[in-house]
């Protein structure tokens, strides 16, 4: 599941932390109290109904594929989807990767120049540096030459610590494990650009033989000194096109003609040069292999690459013809029909009437662009929508997608070639320069003014134009709208979110963006910000990378982030978010604990897989619960214990409808209590009072009573 955070309206007061164990006991909540015209169910339904627009988009088909988790949300990484390009995630204690995965790459894996000196070096040596462009395949080559140089499995180790800490077996937990091969990415840490040779001795002696160790560097990073450690990794077209060849093997191993007839097309050479990214190659080799599959002519399926779209875009987004051309033959193309494709592209499946209103926005910003030569005359009644439509490529349907005309109550604006949105953003932006400032300026407009499906759509563009210009997104609307301090703070921030969330579905951008939002989290104008990114697919994807941040936002903010963390916990990464919220239950910071104790409550409010109590009989995850609940419990502060008692209630009620919940419950209860002393009789006591009071509200009757039963009869053994 993906993100939003309650009302992404609502205000997020900034409360100072004076580092005391606890604020006031009248300390007013002002995150948790919720707008007076708005209850709890329309603002959840509010957030289901932007997280829907969002995944929406972020599935349209020219946005870039993201990664899949080394089997569950809790295992110690991910990988792409297409096995290639993006690193395995970090986790605090150093993971290993599962077999299966290491096994399914290798499937799609071409070896390059690189994978025999790396297996070179880690046998003579056990240590080795691997050097080369993020997306390259580089993390591919590292796992599967540790792998096999070892012939057993691989262990990520957490990048975040230094490689000091590996020298010293008592410093932490993990570290290198005899027998295995070890990665570690150096991408971003300021550790990875103080490699020295004295340390990579030093690693010889603890790998050699034993476990080896290949770092990962960026190509960019420098490296004097060190050759005898460092391997350069290739990204040739040749092992591009290899690549291809090897995954549209795979794909269509039941057609080999029509993998020949794809792999002998003479555009294929052209779509690779465009295309340096191993992640990128994987997602053409199954788009080629998706057209001939649904049996699309080899020329069909060619015209509706990357290469190809972009030359349609630079068609439709053409210059005027010059005065006196005369036989050039060129029809001039209006400001008018520019605009309206623009619009249809950042808005497309959205209503014509809301598309041709916010293309006259559009066109007027324009207009005002400072470059007469290039931009045309706007009479307003000289064009009509049918002139516009001859220079914009697009179709109009009905919500269900059928053919429909202008004049249908219902009609929609649907770019009528999967990618060609994409294409046009692209050529606008590299080639039509003048034109960024204005589009920006309405991109924030809509952001401001727009319901809900109009800016996420808008957001979701900002952060597709971050993978053509990082750097120019970043310092223009990114920052702004991430410490904005005006009216429309809160849409701008969450707009920010948003569109770094469709950046980091880009192989090449994630590193960034990761980084940027661990700096963000650090400072104190743009941790709400970051704590709505986390609360994204970013979130779900570097779960551990997210949880350890939002714990720095809680702590130096005091801010609620327990809706970035009911996201986390929703999409997979459950066993991890209980562990860290039972740390937080017993934390000195007040927020923490405040925290650990709503999400609690809002995460009972799962049912199905989601359901926090299907983790009673799962005994990693029961612990972690288990030490939640009695530290809330137990709590001193009223308001902490109250929601403990109240997840309690909700959990006795769904018994009744849920055969065996009733006695796992029972079990679990009768666990909460501490071995001895006074709080263990008085939780005793207060079980009893409440399980009594439940049952004589109505609630769970059957099932308060049956608990009753079980737990005094387990407590008087």
């Amino acid at each position: 599941m993906d993100d939003t955070t309650g009302s992404a309206d609502e205000p997020m007061d900034d409360l100072m932390d004076d580092g005391s164990a606890d604020p006031p006991g009248e300390l007013d909540d002002k995150e948790s109290r919720q707008p007076q015209d708005q209850t709890e169910e329309e603002l959840a339904e509010q957030a289901d109904h932007i997280r829907r627009l969002r995944r929406q988009g972020l599935r349209a088909p020219f946005m870039s594929g993201g990664v899949a988790g080394f089997g569950a949300g809790d295992a110690a990484g991910t990988i792409n989807k297409n096995y290639y390009g993006t690193a395995p995630e970090a986790v605090p204690v150093d993971g290993r990767v599962p077999g299966a995965d290491l096994d399914r790459l290798r499937e799609l894996y071409v070896e390059p120049r690189s994978h025999g000196e790396l297996r070179k070096l880690l046998t003579l040596h056990g240590v080795a540096v691997l050097r080369g462009a993020p997306g390259s395949g580089r993390y591919t080559t590292a796992l599967l030459t540790a792998q096999e140089v070892m012939d057993a499995d691989v262990v990520y180790l957490d990048p975040e610590a230094d490689l000091k800490r590996l020298l010293n077996k008592d410093a932490r937990p993990g570290g290198l494990q005899p027998g295995r091969g070890h990665v570690v990415e150096g991408d971003g840490r300021p550790w990875a650009s103080t490699l020295r040779g004295q340390l990579l001795n030093r690693l010889r002696a603890e790998t050699y033989r034993r476990s080896p160790l290949v770092i990962i560097v960026d190509d960019q990073v420098p490296f004097d000194g060190l050759d005898d450690h460092v391997v350069e990794h290739p990204n040739t077209e040749d092992l591009r096109f290899e690549v291809l060849a090897r995954h549209l093997t795979v794909l269509l191993d039941d057609r080999p003609e029509g993998c020949r007839k794809l792999l002998e097309h003479e555009a294929l050479g052209e779509e690779l040069r465009g295309r340096t990214s191993m992640a990128e190659i994987a997602r053409l080799a199954r788009q080629l292999a998706r057209g001939e599959r649904e049996g699309h002519d080899t020329d069909r399926i060619v015209q509706g690459l990357k290469a190809r779209l972009r030359s349609r875009a630079e068609r439709l987004l053409r210059p005027p013809a010059p005065a006196g051309d005369g036989g050039a033959g060129r029809v001039p193309v209006s400001l008018w029909s520019r605009a309206f494709l623009l619009a249809c592209v950042v808005l497309d499946g959205t209503p014509l009437s809301r598309v041709s209103r916010e293309s006259h926005r559009l066109a007027e910003l324009l207009h005002g662009v400072r470059s007469p030569s290039s931009v045309p005359e706007m009479p307003l009644f000289q064009e009509s929508l049918k002139d516009w439509l001859d220079d914009s490529d697009v179709e109009f349907t009905d919500r269900e997608g059928n053919p429909v005309g202008a004049r249908h109550p219902e009609c929609r604006v649907r770019v009528s070639q999967r990618g060609l949105g994409e294409a046009v953003l692209e050529v606008l932006w590299h080639d039509h320069s003048g034109a960024r400032g204005p589009l920006l300026e309405w991109l924030d407009g809509l952001v401001v003014r727009g319901e809900e499906d109009i800016r996420v759509a808008a957001a979701q563009a900002v952060g597709l134009l971050a993978t053509f210009d990082w750097t120019y997104i970043q310092e223009e609307p990114l920052v702004r709208w991430a410490t904005d301090k005006g009216e429309h703070a809160a849409r701008r921030r969450f707009a920010a979110a948003w569109a770094l969330e469709r950046a980091a579905h880009d192989d090449m951008l994630a590193p960034r963006v990761r980084r940027l939002l661990r700096n963000w989290s650090r400072r104190r104008d743009y941790q709400a910000c970051a704590e709505a990114a986390y609360g994204t697919r970013i979130g779900v994807l570097f779960p551990a990378e997210a949880l350890g941040n939002l714990e720095k936002i809680a702590q130096t903010q005091m801010k609620s982030v327990r809706a970035a963390i009911h996201e986390i916990y929703a999409a997979g990464s459950r066993t991890q978010t209980l562990e860290r919220l039972a740390d937080w239950s017993l934390s000195p910071h007040y927020r923490l604990r405040d925290d650990a104790a709503m999400c609690l409550q809002q995460l009972s409010r799962f049912r199905g897989e989601l359901a926090i109590t299907g983790f009673l009989k799962d005994p990693v995850p029961r612990g972690h619960l288990l030490r939640l609940t009695r530290n809330v419990l137990l709590s001193r502060d009223l308001a902490i214990w109250r929601r403990g008692w109240d997840t309690l209630r909700l959990w006795v009620e769904r018994a009744a409808d849920e055969p065996g919940l009733d006695t796992a419950l029972a079990e679990f209860m009768a666990e909460l209590p501490p071995d001895a002393g006074d709080p263990s009789d008085r939780l005793r006591e207060r079980f009893l009072f409440y399980l009594r009071l439940w049952e004589h509200q109505g609630v769970g009757v059957d099932a308060a009573a049956h608990i009753t039963s079980l737990v005094t009869e387990r407590w008087s053994k």
